[in-house]
């Protein structure tokens, strides 16, 4: 949970700080291919309202992986998009008075414009009402049926409609005396249908023994316990199909019915990697905890059946409370993602939701705490650095970035020497560290080297030295070195904090550093990483802009 801030001011760092924790990695977190290819997803989310905070960070999460692949070579596909052939879809659609499609088609747009206005740097927007999608369903469901995988037969049930899914008493929860859904708490339907079913129960055996041999499949691994525990506990057969609904993608074996939601839904990670795209599959899932049990059963078992490679990885994150209540519209407290940015910057609200909250807890939203981490450890920490070091070395005609060795002897206490080890990290490194200690870890080590910077600043008081013509050269190494400590930092979160990043870019004024970009793969930032003397044109300006008070 997000409990504040956690200020690193006193860091024990020994010389070997960034070595030590690459030995000391959890390895039950794997690391993923060496290929050039990487595929991510976020779970596509329903075109019934405009994205929360929640679908925003698990796009954040794709798009910071993304962003930071492309910078170590890897062709990166990363993809999101809208859940459409569902029943509240079809109930939303009459409430409004609206046809169908052209609900669906003003809610995909809506979709399109949050993630586009929040600078999320996806390759593929999946419609499920799309041609494409509908064939390649089609196509997998065939397969199925001719491996002999489904069959008919009659359900009756409890069902659903917002989570769509048939529920068991013992999922449901009482309210006033009757069971309800506990996330919608509404009384589910009670359906009888003669539907088509996946034989679910024939792929228990594989399943338990890939988890056993993959443990790496499910983060976080209490997540990946439950998963187990509960195939265990024994797999039925689901249905796959509904008699009722007409809305759908209809069943190449039988067209008086359509298929399932969740059946179709799972398969848009499929659908976007055909059609010469093939070889980016397996990738890597991020999703909500409320959909981990049909992403981590029921997908990999409906890929055994068509015979398709399961996922490399699957991502789980947890829910978000806002000032500890439940987000929902009667509460009138959904975090909306473009007002949020409008208000406080992409930069802030990302720095927020990855500073402390690891991936896969639950946390609570603040905006008291957003805007004091914006204030205190960007604006003054961040923000204050850059802006201190351009505008002492611009007033002094510094036109050169340089790695001085001699800087490096002067960091003597615990602080300046985690600013050693921070800059002895390597491209390597990093993604390592990024893809086993996960991205809050990373901005932490980046936020140590803020402050470290900033120590060593104040320590060494270049500006006072500056003044004497005996220190005087002295202190332009200081401030040289400081403009190779802001590059590297600059790069290290470049693919975190993309608003301030562009500014560094113009602040430097280097022609290489300049060209780096996190939407395409290129070696610009693995080049302008190793550069250990760089000519700067430097451009003082003001990284964030204080925040009006709050009414």
């Amino acid at each position: 949970m997000i409990n504040g801030l956690k200020r690193i001011d006193n860091v024990n760092c020994a010389c070997n700080f960034a070595l030590n924790q690459l030995y000391n990695y959890d390895f039950t977190m794997i690391i993923w291919s060496m290929s050039k290819k990487f595929f991510i997803t976020t779970p596509i989310y329903y075109s019934n309202d405009i994205p929360h905070v929640g679908h925003m960070y698990s796009s954040l999460i794709c798009d910071i992986f993304s962003r930071y692949k492309r910078l170590f070579g890897y062709d990166v596909k990363f993809s999101t998009g809208v859940d459409e052939n569902s029943q509240k879809v079809v109930q939303k659609a009459i409430e409004h008075e609206m046809d169908i499609m052209d609900y669906l088609d003003m809610y995909a747009q809506k979709h399109k414009e949050t993630w586009d206005n929040l600078d999320m740097s996806y390759t593929d927007f999946i419609r499920t009402t799309s041609e494409k999608h509908k064939a390649f369903v089609q196509q997998v469901l065939q397969k199925t049926y001719d491996r002999g995988d489904i069959y008919q037969g009659e359900y009756e049930g409890l069902y659903c409609v917002g989570c769509e899914s048939f529920k068991k008493e013992t999922d449901l929860i009482e309210k006033d005396g009757k069971l309800v859904c506990p996330d919608h708490l509404k009384e589910p339907e009670r359906i009888k249908e003669k539907n088509w079913f996946f034989k679910l129960s024939k792929y228990q055996d594989q399943l338990v023994k890939f988890y056993e041999n993959n443990p790496g499949f499910i983060s976080p691994h209490f997540r990946f316990n439950e998963v187990i525990a509960f195939v265990k506990w024994g797999l039925e057969d689901f249905s796959i199909s509904r008699e009722t609904n007409k809305f759908g993608i209809p069943l190449p074996f039988d067209e008086s019915q359509v298929t399932y939601v969740r059946y179709d839904a799972l398969l848009n990670y499929l659908t976007v990697c055909q059609g010469g795209d093939e070889e980016f599959w397996p990738g890597i899932h991020v999703l909500g905890k409320d959909i981990a049990r049909f992403h981590a059963i029921y997908w990999p078992a409906m890929l055994l059946s068509a015979g398709y490679q399961l996922p490399q990885k699957e991502i789980v994150t947890g829910f978000f409370t806002v000032d500890g209540q439940k987000m929902s519209k009667s509460l009138g407290n959904t975090v909306k993602p473009l007002e949020l940015v409008e208000k406080y910057g992409r930069d802030a609200a990302v720095f927020y939701l990855f500073y402390d909250l690891v991936i896969g807890s639950d946390g609570d939203f603040s905006y008291a705490r957003l805007e004091a981490s914006r204030e205190s450890m960007l604006s003054a920490g961040w923000g204050n650095l850059v802006s201190r070091v351009s505008k002492l070395a611009d007033k002094n005609d510094i036109s050169l970035g340089k790695k001085h060795l001699e800087c490096f002897d002067l960091c003597k206490d615990d602080e300046e020497e985690c600013l050693q080890d921070i800059l002895s990290l390597t491209p390597v490194m990093i993604e390592e560290l990024l893809e086993t200690k996960w991205i809050n870890y990373v901005l932490q080590l980046w936020y140590r080297g803020v402050q470290a910077a900033n120590t060593y600043m104040q320590n060494q008081e270049p500006w006072v030295k500056l003044k004497s013509p005996e220190s005087a050269q002295e202190g332009r190494q200081h401030l040289e070195f400081l403009l190779y400590v802001v590059k590297q930092l600059a790069l290290i979160s470049a693919p975190f904090l993309t608003e301030w990043f562009a500014k560094i870019q113009t602040i430097l004024g280097n022609d290489l550093i300049a060209k780096v970009s996190t939407r395409e793969t290129n070696e610009h930032w693995r080049q302008a990483w190793d550069l250990e003397e760089f000519d700067v044109t430097l451009a003082p300006d003001i990284l964030y802009q204080k925040l009006e008070p709050s009414v």
